[in-house]
């Protein structure tokens, strides 16, 4: 597999228990390596967010556990588990938990 990476092939992966939350700490795994795709496991401690920034693509949100806040301009939306939201390239946006979370980032160009 060239542009799949820390997934197994051998059998099912759980998500949700294969990154954990530390306290004031932002965990991410990557997913994915090519120029064109960016697939990233993130966990949040409480607290815990990635200022305002903006990425090369379309943008995927989807909240694997707890709860997550995202802002873009002066729009706020609140995300819970089993939820997504599609943020457009080059938009300025940030996201915050609420809670410990858990997201899947994918980012197409």
């Amino acid at each position: 597999m060239d542009l799949l990476k820390n997934i197994p092939t051998d059998a099912p992966m759980n998500m949700v228990d294969s990154i954990h939350a530390k306290p004031g700490q932002v965990i991410s795994m990557a997913l994915s390596k090519s120029d064109h795709t960016q697939m990233t496991l993130l966990a949040f401690g409480q607290g815990e967010g990635v200022s305002e920034e903006t990425y090369f693509g379309d943008t995927l949100y989807y909240v694997l556990e707890g709860e997550m806040k995202l802002t873009e301009g002066k729009k706020e939306v609140l995300l819970h588990a089993g939820e997504c939201i599609a943020i457009p390239a080059k938009a300025l946006h940030a996201i915050y938990g609420v809670t410990d979370f858990k997201i899947l980032q994918i980012t197409l160009s």
